[in-house]
């Protein structure tokens, strides 16, 4: 988990200039590193760096609210296909 974790860390400061702390299971959305918007541009980077491909279903806040959840569900959809 932790490979897929900084991946995701790593396109979080890039995309958002964030230069502090992220832990895998700060809330994105509460802690306001993320917006709406941006949670979806990070699910998307997610499917096509991963090779995984995320059902309309996936899509909610309990999926992607923290790294650690967003890494679980690309871990389930890996092993599914």
């Amino acid at each position: 988990m932790d490979q897929e974790i900084e991946i995701l860390k790593q396109y979080i400061r890039n995309e958002t200039g964030h230069t502090g702390p992220i832990e895998p299971d700060d809330d994105l959305l509460k802690t306001g590193l993320l917006d709406s918007f941006s949670i979806v541009s990070l699910a998307m980077f997610a499917q096509e760096h991963f090779g995984v491909e995320f059902e309309g279903d996936d899509l909610v806040r309990e999926n992607l609210a923290s790294l650690s959840s967003l890494v679980a569900l690309i871990r389930r959809r890996s092993t599914s296909e």
